[in-house]
């Protein structure tokens, strides 16, 4: 641990903050050290070479510089996120000969370089591979550094910057603001090995190196959700219902069981963007701008409640806490970034719990580059992994086809 009574290294710490330290908020604190990363699956069908491609992604990071980063310790259980020139990883691999139509994506996604969210480790990865038809890109990023939303814009930039074409600056409200180091250079105090981390970061690591996960994707036709729409409406003329939410109600009364066998009240996890509410936060902000709005339900009302019932209470819960009045109470932004206040989060959600919670993500309008202004043959999203072990990612193809990805400790029938 460290000596906080040192005097060099608090000097090093106060003298550095926002230059080229950032401390974590409270609530990434808590959470994220030793925690599974993002994983985002990406195919460029553009044509340039793989120097071409790994030329534009450190040009990318300049911009990004959050993402050039290694975790530091400052204190018992305090981290901060370090500048460092090999910040983040990479990894050009040797071209396979065939189209990507005709290789298995788990076998490409076995190549990617994974990282780890613990003190002295890069905290963003990027592993390419050459294909006869583009170039597959799996990207690992930690989340102590961004939620998906940053790490697909950075995904946006990387491309119109690879493609010659202009792109928004990131925001300020949480970048680096002076030049990276050597981490050859940092004291070795602020990289302790994972047995003098606290039991439950030591826990974290241990219990998810053993942990397995199962996915299946489920497809919604327009079909499907247009009936669905009508028939709530028809229910109920209070039932407005988005497709997100008519999705989630149907994925929760058919995986209920399976992903969650060893309860009777389930808790349903939103993940609430407060780039589209808080009135000072910028909406190009990267870092992790989001808190978990909730809904509760007893197994015995998934199964007796109706899909539309179902989906407008979520609608209901997830409307009493996206409102600009309630995220600022619950957060705020510092000249660090944005802090979660925890007495209030705290007291408006019950605690976490892997036997009772799902959370559902909706990244139907980001997943497609397309719809972020690239071009429709640039390149596409194939997989995005939350770090989530109980979960529905809701997805778009390029075709507009939405799909879910349900994750799950459990085996899925």
């Amino acid at each position: 641990m460290i000596d906080t009574d040192d005097k060099a290294r608090v000097e090093y710490l106060e003298g550095n903050y926002g230059k080229n330290i950032l401390p974590l908020s409270r609530f990434d604190n808590d959470s994220r050290p030793g925690s599974s990363p993002i994983e985002i699956l990406f195919l460029y069908r553009g044509s340039t070479s793989i120097l071409k491609f790994k030329d534009s992604l450190l040009k990318t990071l300049d911009h990004y510089n959050l993402f050039s980063s290694r975790l530091i310790m400052m204190d018992d259980n305090k981290f901060a996120l370090q500048y460092c020139r090999d910040g983040a990883i990479a990894n050009p691999l040797p071209p396979i000969d065939d189209s990507f139509d005709n290789i298995c994506i788990d076998d490409l996604k076995k190549k990617i370089i994974r990282v780890k969210t613990l003190p002295g480790e890069p905290l963003f990865a990027v592993t390419g591979i050459p294909l006869k038809d583009g170039i597959f890109a799996g990207i690992s990023c930690s989340h102590a550094v961004a939620d998906g939303i940053s790490v697909l814009l950075f995904l946006y930039a990387w491309m119109c910057i690879t493609e010659g074409k202009r792109f928004p600056l990131p925001s300020a409200q949480r970048l680096f603001k002076g030049p990276p180091v050597d981490f050859d250079k940092i004291d070795k105090g602020f990289v302790p090995p994972l047995s003098k981390l606290s039991d439950e970061i030591q826990h974290r690591v241990k219990y998810l190196a053993e942990v397995k996960t199962y996915t299946k994707r489920e497809s919604f036709s327009d079909e499907f959700l247009h009936e669905m729409k009508n028939k709530a409406k028809s229910d109920n003329e209070q039932y407005s219902l988005s497709k997100n939410q008519i999705i989630t109600a149907f994925l929760l009364k058919k995986y209920h069981d399976q992903i969650l066998p060893n309860t009777d009240r389930i808790i349903v996890r939103t993940p609430i963007n407060i780039r589209d509410v808080h009135p000072d936060v910028d909406p190009l902000y990267i870092g992790n701008a989001y808190f978990n709005g909730f809904t509760e339900f007893t197994k015995d009302e998934i199964n007796q409640l109706s899909l539309p019932a179902i989906a407008y209470r979520i609608k209901e819960s997830i409307a009493s806490m996206r409102n600009e009045k309630f995220v600022e109470e619950v957060s705020y932004l510092s000249k660090y970034g944005i802090e979660i206040n925890m007495d209030v989060y705290n007291k408006n959600r019950p605690p976490f719990d892997l036997e009772k919670d799902i959370s559902s993500s909706n990244l139907t309008h980001l997943n497609d580059l397309e719809s972020l202004g690239v071009g429709s043959n640039i390149g596409s999203v194939l997989y995005i992994g939350s770090a989530v072990q109980t979960g529905f990612t809701m997805l778009q193809e390029k075709s507009g086809k939405i799909f879910a990805e349900i994750t799950s400790r459990y085996p899925l029938k």
